[in-house]
């Protein structure tokens, strides 16, 4: 296949998909791996993962390696046709979450999602988790699945994550009045033991993390 042919039939996909292809979406399209193989060569496009392609002319965006990540666990279905809870996909979740919500300061070392059903990667710069998510608990940041602001928190609580790190997390989402308080104080309480507090209320721990936030007090709010 011609070059110019492969490449406006990978347009389908690249310009609703952040420029992004899968290895599977482009035979899907047509252009076979060889073709695909003399696109990358000839710096059309360009590798991000193993099976995932960024079309050269593209924009970066923040999140591309979370992108190529979420494409990659269903490659042959386009971003398009798959419903937020992606039975054979997944969400961004934990600390990949925060970043894609653009709060907190933790630092992640792999691209996390949660998967409805347990599966593996062979990649070190990818972690999967496994846990049920409802609608309500996915947000979609510019297409890409990531777990809601309060269900984040909730799996950073889960996970035991150093409690400056959370508290950051809860102030700088507090500061953007994008978080729902007492939904989040409502689910918080059984993580309380786990933060020192011999208690299971909600309000308690989340008084508790944000102690020691040099952004001020908690805000007032009502239930």
């Amino acid at each position: 296949m011609e070059q110019g042919v492969a490449l406006s039939a990978l347009g389908e996909y690249t310009s609703q998909q952040w420029g992004l292809v899968t290895a599977a979406q482009a035979v899907r399209a047509g252009v076979d791996r060889v073709t695909l193989a003399r696109l990358a060569d000839a710096g059309h496009l360009q590798p991000v993962r193993r099976g995932v392609y960024a079309l050269d002319a593209a924009p970066e965006p923040r999140l591309r390696e979370q992108q190529a990540v979420w494409l990659s666990l269903n490659p042959t279905v386009p971003s398009w046709e798959r419903p937020k809870l992606d039975p054979g996909g997944g969400v961004v979740s934990h600390t990949s979450a925060t970043i894609a919500h653009g709060v907190g300061d933790l630092v992640a070392d792999a691209v996390e999602l949660t998967t409805p059903r347990r599966r593996t990667s062979r990649d070190p710069a990818v972690r999967l988790r496994v846990g049920q998510l409802t609608e309500d608990e996915v947000v979609l940041l510019d297409g890409l699945p990531v777990t809601s602001l309060e269900r984040t928190i909730l799996d950073l609580l889960d996970r035991r994550t150093d409690a400056s790190h959370v508290a950051q997390v809860v102030r700088d989402s507090i500061d953007e009045h994008r978080l729902d308080l007492p939904a989040l104080t409502s689910r918080m309480g059984p993580h309380a033991r786990a933060y020192g507090l011999k208690t299971r209320d909600g309000n308690r721990l989340l008084d508790h993390l944000l102690a020691d936030t040099h952004a001020g007090s908690r805000p007032v709010w009502s239930a």
